[in-house]
This record gives structure tokens, sequence and C-alpha cells, in this order.
């Protein structure tokens, strides 16, 4: 187990910024932590850390090192807790990714519930309205949606998001109602900025004259309820102003197809147990709800 003492030592280097920090944390002389660490480096054949008299920072191979050796560490540790106490609540920790609007409406809200009952589970959750590489910017896992991705082993599906088109009553008042995929050409339309058309159900693919463009569903969301166009919006983001009546749903029999919502994990990175019970989690979740 010399190995695997000083893969703990390396990484408590990199999280205290310096071989005394480090010590002073664990309770370990800093020749220890030192001689440890230049012994794991001869091992490799590689430096790991560029050491200074103030602090010590990684090196890009050592960087790369850490992103691998980190939850396969934590995955151990968690497999030795669980094979000594099997009874004992999850712990563990993982980092995730997911869009905006799906953070705060969905997932979010899961988290809350999941960690109710896993109080011992850390989460970091980054709300991101981009594609992320999951090695390179070191994530475990990251909530997807897209129309046309297939699952893999790495693209677990959770299940399909339904879309619609909406505006607002003021909106049809002032403009009228769209009566099929060709009227759209006369209004205005509100767009996400990824998006390259609006796939309706039936063959549709169409394209009306921009009106507006954002990066967040929630700025669309915003226009469209003040009268300003026509959007297309995820129904978990508008159920509240359909409601309400803010909002009206268009095109019966048209409707935009529903996209998948997946949960994307990197083939280069150990899972921790905490993180394979959280998606475990968000598929017995989602599995039931209409998103």
């Amino acid at each position: 187990m010399e190995q695997f003492s000083a893969l703990r030592l390396f990484i408590s280097v990199v999280d205290t910024g310096s071989f005394s920090a480090a010590g002073e944390r664990l309770g370990i002389s800093t020749s220890v932590i030192s001689r440890q660490i230049a012994a794991l480096e001869a091992e490799l054949g590689i430096r790991l850390l560029k050491r200074s008299t103030r602090r010590v920072e990684l090196t890009d191979a050592g960087a790369t090192y850490l992103k691998r050796v980190r939850g396969l560490l934590t995955e151990l540790e968690e497999t030795n807790r669980t094979l000594k106490n099997p009874n004992t609540a999850a712990m563990g920790r993982f980092r995730m990714a997911a869009p905006t609007a799906l953070g705060l409406f969905l997932i979010g809200p899961a988290i809350a519930d999941f960690m109710a009952v896993q109080p011992n589970v850390v989460i970091q959750l980054d709300l991101l309205d981009r594609n992320i590489d999951l090695q390179e910017e070191d994530y475990d896992l990251a909530l997807r949606i897209d129309e046309t991705a297939e699952p893999t082993a790495h693209l677990r599906s959770l299940g399909q998001i339904e879309m619609g088109l909406f505006c607002s009553p003021a909106y049809l008042a002032l403009h009228g109602r769209p009566h099929g995929p060709s009227d759209l050409n006369k209004h205005r339309a509100l767009y996400l900025a990824s998006q390259p058309n609006w796939n309706l159900r039936g063959g549709f693919s169409e394209r009306p004259k921009m009106q507006f463009c954002a990066n967040r569903l929630e700025v669309l969301k915003t226009l469209c309820l003040a009268g300003q166009g026509i959007a297309l919006l995820p129904l978990f983001l508008v159920r509240t102003e359909i409601e309400r009546n803010e909002l009206v749903q268009l095109l019966d029999g048209f409707e935009p197809k529903p996209s998948n919502l997946f949960i994307a994990t990197s083939p280069l990175r150990t899972e921790t147990s905490a993180s394979r019970l959280f998606q475990a989690y968000l598929e017995t979740r989602f599995k039931w709800l209409r998103l």
C-alpha cells in the first residue's frame, strides 16, 4: 500500500500548495512527504511537481496524473469503507455540469432531494451553456440535451424533454395565430443561439426570420412573455406560465420533436460510487416524469 500512501500525499500537497502545509494537515514531517513523492516520481519516470522555496506547482504531466489518480484513490477508499461498513450511508464527491435552465429547474431540485437521503455525498454543480470536455475540464459527468444523439456506454439516456412553440396572448392578439408550419414565416422568431432550425413533427424544418437571439433559454422566455415573438422552449421551463395563461402553445399536431436528455461520462475517468449512485437516482426519478 506504499504507492497509495504516496498518492494521498501527492494529492494533499497539490490541494494545500506546499509540502509544509500538507505535513501540518496530515501530521507528517515534510521530509517524509518529500521522500515519498520523490520515490513516486522515480517509479513513474516523470516529474509531477515543480518545487520552489514558497510553494509547489503541477507540471503538465502532474496535472494529467492528478485527474486520473484522484478518482481512483477516492474509489478505493469508498470501496474499502463499504466493505468494512456495508450498512453506512454513501460518501464521496463528484463534479458535474448541466445547461443553466436544466440545472435550475430539474437538476437542482433533484440534487436537493438526493442529498436529503445521502447527506454525506459532496456535489459540485456548474451551470454551463456549452459543450464541455469531461476529461480535460475535470468533470465526472455532464447533463446534455440533444435531438439526434444515440445512447452509448458513456452516454446514458434519462428520457425525452417535451418541446413547444410558445408566445403570449398579447402577441397573438396583435399578429394572429399561425395554423401550420408555413405560417411561421410571417412571425417574429426568438432563437436560442445554438438552434439551427425548428424541427417539427410531420418532417417540417422551419427557419423563420430571426427577430432576437440569445444563448440562454430564460432570456427567450422573458421576451416571449413580453409579447416580442415566438420561441421554441422546453415544456418544463414554461409550465407555470401556461397554467396562468401567460403563454400559449402553438401548432397543435405540428409540435417540435422532443429532445433527448443524456448523462455523459468520460471513458478515461474512473467513476466514484457516489457518482454512480446519483446517476441511478436520476434514471429512476426522470423515468416516470414527463419532462
